[in-house]
Protein backbone atom coordinates (compact mmCIF):
# COMPACT_ATOMS: atom_id res chain seq x y z
CA UNK A 1 0.00 0.00 0.00
CA UNK A 2 2.93 2.12 0.21
CA UNK A 3 5.48 3.64 -2.06
CA UNK A 4 8.37 5.84 -1.68
CA UNK A 5 8.40 9.75 -2.13
CA UNK A 6 9.87 9.63 -4.99
CA UNK A 7 7.53 7.26 -6.81
CA UNK A 8 4.42 9.34 -5.74
CA UNK A 9 5.86 12.67 -7.20
CA UNK A 10 4.33 13.04 -10.65
CA UNK A 11 2.59 15.84 -12.60
CA UNK A 12 -1.35 15.22 -12.34
CA UNK A 13 -2.07 18.19 -15.79
CA UNK A 14 -0.19 14.88 -17.80
CA UNK A 15 -2.61 12.53 -17.39
CA UNK A 16 -6.06 13.30 -19.68
CA UNK A 17 -8.05 12.33 -17.10
CA UNK A 18 -7.06 15.40 -14.43
CA UNK A 19 -9.25 17.69 -13.81
CA UNK A 20 -7.18 20.86 -12.92
CA UNK A 21 -10.52 22.71 -11.32
CA UNK A 22 -11.48 20.11 -8.56
CA UNK A 23 -7.76 18.58 -8.62
CA UNK A 24 -8.62 15.13 -9.25
CA UNK A 25 -8.11 12.21 -11.67
CA UNK A 26 -11.44 11.08 -13.01
CA UNK A 27 -11.25 7.33 -14.28
CA UNK A 28 -15.08 6.46 -16.26
CA UNK A 29 -15.99 3.44 -16.27
CA UNK A 30 -15.77 1.07 -19.23
CA UNK A 31 -19.10 1.07 -19.98
CA UNK A 32 -22.02 3.73 -20.58
CA UNK A 33 -23.85 3.44 -17.58
CA UNK A 34 -21.16 2.92 -13.94
CA UNK A 35 -22.02 0.28 -10.94
CA UNK A 36 -20.64 2.52 -8.93
CA UNK A 37 -17.93 5.32 -7.95
CA UNK A 38 -14.86 4.55 -5.79
CA UNK A 39 -13.48 7.71 -4.36
CA UNK A 40 -10.15 7.55 -3.06
CA UNK A 41 -8.82 10.37 -0.96
CA UNK A 42 -5.18 9.17 -0.46
CA UNK A 43 -2.46 10.42 2.20
CA UNK A 44 0.07 13.13 0.94
CA UNK A 45 3.05 10.90 -0.38
CA UNK A 46 1.09 7.86 -1.03
CA UNK A 47 -0.63 8.06 -4.75
CA UNK A 48 1.46 5.47 -6.86
CA UNK A 49 -0.58 2.45 -5.81
CA UNK A 50 -4.22 4.18 -6.62
CA UNK A 51 -3.21 5.00 -10.05
CA UNK A 52 -2.72 0.94 -11.36
CA UNK A 53 -5.60 0.25 -9.87
CA UNK A 54 -7.67 2.12 -11.51
CA UNK A 55 -7.79 -0.38 -15.10
CA UNK A 56 -9.33 -2.69 -12.56
CA UNK A 57 -12.11 -1.04 -11.52
CA UNK A 58 -13.25 0.42 -14.92
CA UNK A 59 -13.17 -3.01 -16.43
CA UNK A 60 -15.57 -3.77 -13.68
CA UNK A 61 -18.08 -1.24 -14.40
CA UNK A 62 -17.03 1.56 -11.71
CA UNK A 63 -15.83 4.78 -12.36
CA UNK A 64 -12.59 5.70 -9.85
CA UNK A 65 -12.18 9.12 -8.83
CA UNK A 66 -8.50 9.90 -7.48
CA UNK A 67 -8.24 13.27 -4.74
CA UNK A 68 -5.08 15.38 -5.28
CA UNK A 69 -4.41 15.38 -0.91
CA UNK A 70 -3.31 18.68 0.46
CA UNK A 71 -0.03 18.77 2.59
CA UNK A 72 -1.95 20.86 4.96
CA UNK A 73 -4.36 17.92 6.07
CA UNK A 74 -1.24 16.34 7.72
CA UNK A 75 0.02 19.30 9.28
CA UNK A 76 -3.12 20.90 11.11
CA UNK A 77 -4.77 18.99 14.04
CA UNK A 78 -8.18 17.76 13.37
CA UNK A 79 -8.61 17.10 17.47
CA UNK A 80 -7.52 20.61 18.29
CA UNK A 81 -10.10 21.66 21.11
CA UNK A 82 -8.81 25.72 20.36
CA UNK A 83 -9.02 25.86 16.32
CA UNK A 84 -6.49 28.45 14.32
CA UNK A 85 -8.04 31.10 11.77
CA UNK A 86 -5.66 29.58 9.64
CA UNK A 87 -6.63 25.86 10.54
CA UNK A 88 -10.84 27.08 10.18
CA UNK A 89 -9.73 29.01 6.32
CA UNK A 90 -8.52 25.79 5.45
CA UNK A 91 -11.20 23.40 6.62
CA UNK A 92 -13.82 26.07 5.06
CA UNK A 93 -11.63 26.18 1.92
CA UNK A 94 -11.18 22.56 1.55
CA UNK A 95 -14.98 21.57 2.12
CA UNK A 96 -15.74 24.28 -1.09
CA UNK A 97 -13.64 22.46 -3.28
CA UNK A 98 -14.47 18.75 -2.00
CA UNK A 99 -18.48 19.27 -2.11
CA UNK A 100 -19.06 19.19 -5.69
CA UNK A 101 -16.78 15.85 -6.03
CA UNK A 102 -18.47 14.11 -3.53
CA UNK A 103 -22.14 14.70 -4.64
CA UNK A 104 -24.19 11.55 -4.84
CA UNK A 105 -26.56 10.39 -7.40
CA UNK A 106 -29.47 8.39 -5.32
CA UNK A 107 -29.09 5.14 -7.57
CA UNK A 108 -25.87 4.89 -7.99
CA UNK A 109 -23.68 3.73 -4.86
CA UNK A 110 -20.62 5.88 -3.98
CA UNK A 111 -18.02 3.82 -1.71
CA UNK A 112 -15.20 6.28 -0.02
CA UNK A 113 -11.72 5.44 1.29
CA UNK A 114 -9.15 7.59 2.89
CA UNK A 115 -6.03 6.42 3.51
CA UNK A 116 -4.01 8.13 6.69
CA UNK A 117 -4.92 11.99 8.19
CA UNK A 118 -7.62 12.26 5.03
CA UNK A 119 -10.13 9.79 7.49
CA UNK A 120 -10.09 12.12 10.61
CA UNK A 121 -10.74 15.36 7.92
CA UNK A 122 -13.56 13.32 5.96
CA UNK A 123 -15.43 11.88 9.13
CA UNK A 124 -15.41 15.80 10.88
CA UNK A 125 -16.70 17.06 7.10
CA UNK A 126 -19.30 14.29 6.97
CA UNK A 127 -20.74 15.35 10.67
CA UNK A 128 -20.67 19.24 9.69
CA UNK A 129 -22.72 18.61 6.79
CA UNK A 130 -20.08 19.99 4.52
CA UNK A 131 -19.99 16.63 2.48
CA UNK A 132 -23.04 13.78 2.05
CA UNK A 133 -22.80 10.54 3.42
CA UNK A 134 -21.09 7.77 1.78
CA UNK A 135 -22.53 4.24 0.75
CA UNK A 136 -20.32 2.65 2.57
CA UNK A 137 -16.31 3.58 4.06
CA UNK A 138 -13.16 2.14 3.88
CA UNK A 139 -10.28 3.59 6.04
CA UNK A 140 -6.70 2.68 5.50
CA UNK A 141 -3.94 3.14 7.94
CA UNK A 142 -5.91 5.05 10.00
CA UNK A 143 -3.28 5.27 12.79
CA UNK A 144 -3.37 8.72 14.47
CA UNK A 145 0.00 8.71 16.93
CA UNK A 146 -1.79 10.56 19.57
CA UNK A 147 -4.60 8.55 21.91
CA UNK A 148 -6.58 11.49 22.54
CA UNK A 149 -7.44 11.85 18.38
CA UNK A 150 -7.77 7.75 18.09
CA UNK A 151 -10.36 7.70 20.25
CA UNK A 152 -12.09 10.95 18.70
CA UNK A 153 -11.81 8.86 15.33
CA UNK A 154 -13.08 5.15 16.93
CA UNK A 155 -16.51 6.95 18.16
CA UNK A 156 -16.95 8.94 15.10
CA UNK A 157 -16.62 5.53 12.80
CA UNK A 158 -18.72 3.84 15.63
CA UNK A 159 -21.35 6.44 14.99
CA UNK A 160 -21.81 6.37 11.75
CA UNK A 161 -24.69 5.05 9.51
CA UNK A 162 -23.00 3.60 7.29
CA UNK A 163 -20.88 0.10 6.45
CA UNK A 164 -16.91 0.55 7.67
CA UNK A 165 -14.40 -1.54 6.29
CA UNK A 166 -10.91 -0.53 8.48
CA UNK A 167 -8.00 -1.79 6.75
CA UNK A 168 -4.52 -1.86 8.11
CA UNK A 169 -1.30 -3.06 6.21
CA UNK A 170 0.77 -3.91 9.22
CA UNK A 171 -0.22 -5.17 12.44
CA UNK A 172 1.57 -3.18 14.76
CA UNK A 173 0.47 -2.24 18.27
CA UNK A 174 -1.07 1.00 16.93
CA UNK A 175 -3.27 -0.44 14.60
CA UNK A 176 -4.63 -3.44 16.84
CA UNK A 177 -5.44 -0.43 19.69
CA UNK A 178 -7.49 1.57 16.97
CA UNK A 179 -9.25 -1.91 16.62
CA UNK A 180 -10.03 -2.43 19.81
CA UNK A 181 -11.01 1.34 20.27
CA UNK A 182 -13.29 0.99 17.12
CA UNK A 183 -14.95 -2.08 18.03
CA UNK A 184 -15.29 -1.29 21.47
CA UNK A 185 -16.92 1.87 20.94
CA UNK A 186 -19.00 0.80 18.26
CA UNK A 187 -22.87 1.49 18.83
CA UNK A 188 -23.88 0.22 15.29
CA UNK A 189 -24.72 -3.56 14.30
CA UNK A 190 -21.86 -5.63 14.35
CA UNK A 191 -22.38 -6.46 10.62
CA UNK A 192 -21.29 -3.36 9.45
CA UNK A 193 -17.50 -3.28 11.15
CA UNK A 194 -15.09 -5.37 9.55
CA UNK A 195 -11.12 -5.18 9.50
CA UNK A 196 -8.45 -6.74 7.65
CA UNK A 197 -4.79 -6.58 7.57
CA UNK A 198 -3.34 -6.44 4.15
CA UNK A 199 0.15 -7.49 3.42
CA UNK A 200 0.86 -7.29 -0.23
CA UNK A 201 -0.77 -4.86 -2.36
CA UNK A 202 -1.76 -7.42 -4.26
CA UNK A 203 -4.75 -7.99 -3.04
CA UNK A 204 -6.22 -4.48 -2.21
CA UNK A 205 -8.79 -4.29 -4.88
CA UNK A 206 -9.59 -8.00 -4.16
CA UNK A 207 -10.33 -7.69 -1.03
CA UNK A 208 -12.42 -4.02 -1.59
CA UNK A 209 -14.33 -5.63 -4.00
CA UNK A 210 -15.44 -8.96 -2.29
CA UNK A 211 -16.19 -6.34 0.76
CA UNK A 212 -18.09 -4.15 -1.92
CA UNK A 213 -19.85 -7.40 -3.13
CA UNK A 214 -21.21 -8.47 -0.12
CA UNK A 215 -22.97 -5.24 0.31
CA UNK A 216 -24.75 -5.82 -2.74
CA UNK A 217 -23.05 -2.78 -4.59
CA UNK A 218 -21.46 -4.67 -7.13
CA UNK A 219 -22.99 -8.06 -8.67
CA UNK A 220 -21.86 -11.53 -8.23
CA UNK A 221 -20.84 -12.74 -11.32
CA UNK A 222 -21.37 -16.25 -13.01
CA UNK A 223 -18.64 -19.21 -11.39
CA UNK A 224 -17.31 -15.88 -9.10
CA UNK A 225 -14.20 -16.56 -7.23
CA UNK A 226 -14.07 -17.24 -3.76
CA UNK A 227 -12.74 -13.89 -2.75
CA UNK A 228 -15.81 -12.14 -3.88
CA UNK A 229 -18.06 -14.56 -1.86
CA UNK A 230 -16.29 -13.51 1.16
CA UNK A 231 -14.27 -16.52 1.59
CA UNK A 232 -10.51 -16.10 2.53
CA UNK A 233 -7.84 -17.40 0.26
CA UNK A 234 -5.21 -19.24 1.73
CA UNK A 235 -2.45 -17.11 0.48
CA UNK A 236 0.49 -15.86 1.93
CA UNK A 237 0.90 -12.45 2.50
CA UNK A 238 -3.37 -12.07 3.67
CA UNK A 239 -4.58 -12.07 6.83
CA UNK A 240 -8.28 -11.26 7.81
CA UNK A 241 -9.90 -10.41 11.43
CA UNK A 242 -11.47 -13.15 12.63
CA UNK A 243 -14.96 -10.68 14.09
CA UNK A 244 -15.71 -10.30 10.79
CA UNK A 245 -18.76 -8.45 11.47
CA UNK A 246 -20.21 -9.77 8.23
CA UNK A 247 -23.59 -11.07 8.23
CA UNK A 248 -25.02 -9.97 5.12
CA UNK A 249 -25.55 -11.89 1.97
CA UNK A 250 -23.25 -12.00 -1.14
CA UNK A 251 -24.84 -9.84 -3.93
CA UNK A 252 -26.90 -12.01 -6.83
CA UNK A 253 -26.26 -12.60 -10.06
CA UNK A 254 -27.24 -10.23 -12.72
CA UNK A 255 -29.45 -12.62 -14.87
Amino acid sequence: MFTSTAMARFDWSEYREYQPQAAVLRFAAARPEPLGQLLIWPEQQQLHQWLAMAPWWQDRGWELVLLLPDPQQSYFDPAAEKVSDAQQTWVTTLGERLAPIFERQPELPQVVLTQGSASLWYQQLIQTGTLPAPSGLMVLNATPSDKATQQMLAMSLSRSDWPVLDLFSTRQPVSLLNQKLRRHASAREQADYESITIHSPLFSSRIMAAWITRHGWMPLPPGAPDFLKGVTPNETGLSRSQDTGSGREAAPAKP
